[in-house]
């Protein structure tokens, strides 16, 4: 278990180890393009699923790299956050722009 770099337009990823202080930025050795740095939860379709490829760069294009999506988020009186119900990520486009609309806040900048 460790984070994975990913390239999008090859569809290859590999896995980076688990030393999360030396995260590392990684172009592809094929196309030689900068590859996305997701968390250990992703999971990478096939190189033959096309459709859940394109998911995938659309949720990234749109921010969600597969970090942890809450259907609530309240905070408490002290002050801390309070997270619940984690949310599963799509896994077809239809079911990605919903999911993106509904929870843009979460996004990342």
């Amino acid at each position: 278990m460790g984070h994975k770099v990913v390239c999008l337009d090859c569809k290859k990823s590999f896995s980076q180890g688990t030393d999360f202080n030396d995260r590392k930025e990684a172009n592809c050795p094929d196309c030689g393009k900068q590859m996305a740095l997701l968390p250990h939860r992703f999971r990478p379709p096939k190189k033959s699923e096309e459709k859940k490829w394109e998911t995938v760069k659309f949720l990234i294009d749109n921010g969600f790299y597969y970090q942890h999506i809450y259907e609530t988020v309240t905070k408490t009186i002290n002050g801390f956050t309070k997270y619940e119900n984690l949310v599963p990520y799509p896994d077809n486009i239809r079911d990605a722009k919903e999911f993106v609309e509904r929870y843009k806040n979460q996004a990342r900048k």
